[in-house]
């Protein structure tokens, strides 16, 4: 009965899951940790089965720990602070601050055992996503008047998955994890680059000047994808107070994007008339290997992570096509370096803090193309607390903060980059979670 008390008390956050608002993350366009736990612990926890929660955003083999069911629960509150600035010499320039608000992000897990070797479960969580809202700036040449700049420019990207998945205790000493995932994403962007401009070679009638204008059109009717993937990891029980743990997250395969819109450029006769597009974007293959050392009262984890961006539709190629479309992002592979550490000076009380280190997958020279996407972020400092004010029942608190990290690059134009000209974007982020979990026994 009391299984089934948690499972009716969850049904609220996974609706609140599903109609999520997309959120802006931290290691390229993931978040660092999902839940109160895993984010305070610097997003580490690989080779850990401490973690409902970060068990199912790292390691699926992290999912067996004793008997019962377990129901985990959490919300985040996610800020990001963006401001882009840009130049050109003999026209001056400025910088511009994009809206931010707090945005939800929630999570949610449910697993139970079903003997001592085999533990099932499943979890819905929101993991990544960017997103900036900067208005047009006449002081601003990137924010200029279309179509000597790009205006407004608005992004949303926000991707969820859902996951049922099982552990299994192999032997011993070692846990096999697996996991499918079924992923989906919304996107929103204006103007939308990677759809052909409606082009006119300007007053002097030639095309490739400095006149030449081209009004990208508007992707803001914000179409849903489908995605699917799966996960594998194990843990491997090396001593008695040390764990090993490795995992695989295959690429995400999504349906395109598809929008439809209008041509924008008023120069033209096919002003307004309506026109379709498409755009292609993956989710990249993730690889963690890590470890865990847990004693009576201390835990301590560290992982290490690699993102395949420069292999994943959407995310390897760069630049302009022969229509004047962009062709990606143009994102580069990164390392991702975790720790955290928990002290648990009694059974009903934890401490925990850590750190997080993300390459950025964003290089300088493409500053420009990535205006709507600063996936820029380095550096984390997490720090948390959790307590067990009634038997199976833990509350958990977290809070990060992702120091200023900025990228300048030049402006292009038909030609190439622009001299004298300079695209600058930095952004900050902070974090509030609060996470509850629930064991029953069986």
């Amino acid at each position: 009965m009391k299984t089934g008390m948690s499972v009716r008390a969850a049904a609220p956050f996974v609706l609140l899951l599903l109609m999520a608002a997309p959120l802006h993350a931290t290691d390229g366009h993931f978040l660092h940790g999902v839940g109160a736990v895993n984010s305070a612990m610097g997003g580490a926890g690989v080779a850990s089965n401490a973690d409902l929660l970060g068990a199912f955003y790292l390691n699926p083999a992290g999912l067996l720990d004793g008997e019962g069911t377990r129901v985990a629960l959490s919300m985040e509150l996610f800020k990001a602070d963006r401001t882009v600035s840009s130049r050109i010499t003999g026209f001056g320039g400025g910088a511009t601050r994009s809206k931010s608000e707090f945005v939800p992000v929630p999570a949610f897990a449910w697993a139970t055992s079903v003997n001592d070797k085999l533990t099932v479960g499943v979890g819905g969580l929101g993991i990544g996503g960017f997103g900036v809202d900067y208005a047009q700036d006449n002081s601003n040449p990137i924010l200029a008047p279309r179509p000597m700049g790009f205006g407004q420019v608005f992004s949303n990207f926000g991707l969820m998955k859902v996951s049922p998945a099982l552990a299994f205790k192999a032997s011993e000493k070692l846990t096999l994890g697996f996991a499918l995932n079924v992923d989906w994403a919304s996107l929103a962007v204006d103007p939308m680059p990677t759809a052909s401009p409606a082009f006119d070679p300007g007053p002097d009638g030639v095309p490739m000047t400095q006149d030449d204008r081209a009004f990208y059109s508007r992707a803001t009717a914000t179409d849903g994808a489908f995605g699917f993937g799966f996960q594998a990891g194990l843990i491997v029980n090396a001593t008695e107070h040390v764990n090993l743990g490795l995992s695989y997250s295959s690429p995400q395969w999504f349906q395109d994007f598809e929008y439809h819109s209008v041509y924008e450029n008023p120069n033209l006769p096919n002003f307004g008339q309506a026109r379709s597009f498409t755009f292609a974007m993956d989710v990249p293959a993730v690889y963690i290997g890590g470890i865990a050392v847990d004693t009576d009262r201390l835990l301590w984890t560290a992982d290490a992570k690699y993102i395949t961006y420069s292999s994943t539709a959407g995310f390897d190629e760069q630049g302009f096509d022969q229509t004047g479309a962009v062709k990606g992002f143009g994102w580069d592979d990164i390392w991702v370096l975790a720790t955290g550490l928990q002290f648990s000076p009694t059974d009903r009380f934890s401490l925990r803090g850590g750190w997080n280190y993300s390459q950025n997958p964003v290089p300088d020279g493409l500053s420009m193309f990535n205006v709507p996407a600063p996936a820029i972020m380095q550096n984390h400092l997490t720090l948390g607390l959790g307590f067990m004010p009634f038997d199976g029942v833990n509350v958990n608190l977290a809070y990060y903060h992702v120091f200023e990290t900025s990228i300048s690059g030049p402006m292009f134009g038909p030609a190439g980059p622009i001299p004298g000209s300079s695209v600058d974007s930095k952004m900050f982020e902070d974090s509030l979670i609060m996470s509850f979990s629930f064991a029953t026994g069986t």
